[in-house]
């Protein structure tokens, strides 16, 4: 049992790392090969055909009249709403702050955990969220910024994506109990794709596919299959044994690996600013996260 645990806690290092690489790798296709809802419709659309396959042969009974709404708000969070935001707002602001931004869902998580399922409030994980909130604030104020430059526009479509993502982490997780991993997967695809068609559809059949060069689709591949396919059904399994907040927790490693890649092979450059933001959000993270003790003291 242990090292079943000790394998899902490994393969949600591996997700924070392939997420991490993500950031700059998603830069390099969009927006200059592909606008960002257009290469949505692709992301989405080819993952759905994997996991539709896959889905119906493992098929399970679905009780619509039960489930059926979370199955909805289980795609509008976790495909619609978080990936519209994520990729247009990553195509719009920096790799570091991106990845910087959605340390944030362990405390979204926290705050619809509170709202939603009645989670006990506590003074450290209300210290958290303010310490997270100022890290943000940190990252998107910038002395006489003008709109028309857009970069705080990308971060705060990040901060949204962090959101949604939390409000999914929390919905999800009584499907699980349920549901077989690949069958959550696939019908958040199925009905999150429809999601993307009045956002990308245009801008997917304008799009100059012919003049992507070979690198650059090996990109979109990696972006498509590492980290749709293999991250949404590493998390959604390993959920079916821990709860949402440990997931969630684990997108803090993101910015580490985020930043390294960003800085060693993207010619990013990482700031003083960065590293306080990082503290600040970090530090915020762990106020929330940190395990509640017993009366034993253990």
């Amino acid at each position: 049992m242990k090292f079943q645990n000790l394998i899902r806690h490994l393969a949600l290092l591996i997700v924070g790392l392939l997420y991490g690489a993500n950031y700059s790798i998603m830069k390099t296709v969009t927006p200059q090969y592909l606008d960002a809802f257009g290469f949505l419709v692709l992301r989405v659309g080819v993952a759905t055909l994997i996991f539709l396959p896959v889905g119906l042969i493992h098929g399970e009974k679905i009780n619509w009249r039960e489930d059926g709404l979370r199955f909805f708000l289980s795609a509008l969070f976790g495909v619609g709403i978080n990936m519209i935001c994520f990729f247009k707002g990553l195509s719009l602001t920096t790799a570091i702050n991106g990845s910087i931004i959605m340390t944030l869902t362990p405390i979204m998580v926290f705050v619809i955990s509170v709202l939603v399922l009645k989670e006990r409030i506590l003074k450290r994980k209300v210290l958290g969220l303010i310490l997270g909130l100022a890290g943000v604030l940190l990252i998107i104020y910038k002395k006489d910024i003008q709109i028309s430059q857009g970069n705080w526009v990308g971060d705060v479509l990040i901060f949204i994506n962090a959101l949604s993502y939390g409000a999914y982490l929390v919905i999800v997780k009584p499907l699980l109990k349920k549901y077989k991993p690949i069958t959550v997967a696939m019908y958040a695809f199925l009905i999150g794709f429809w999601f993307m068609i009045p956002f990308g559809w245009n801008e997917f059949t304008t799009a100059q596919w012919s003049e992507i060069p070979w690198s650059i689709w090996w990109n979109i591949a990696y972006v498509i299959l590492g980290t749709t396919v293999i991250v949404y059904f590493i998390n959604i399994w390993a959920m079916k044994k821990v709860n949402p907040s440990t997931v969630g927790a684990y997108i803090y490693v993101q910015p580490v690996f985020a930043t390294l890649i960003a800085a060693m092979f993207f010619e990013e450059i990482m700031t003083i600013k960065h590293l306080i933001a990082a503290m600040l959000v970090f530090g915020g993270v762990w106020l929330v996260i940190k395990p509640i003790k017993d009366s034993s003291g253990q």
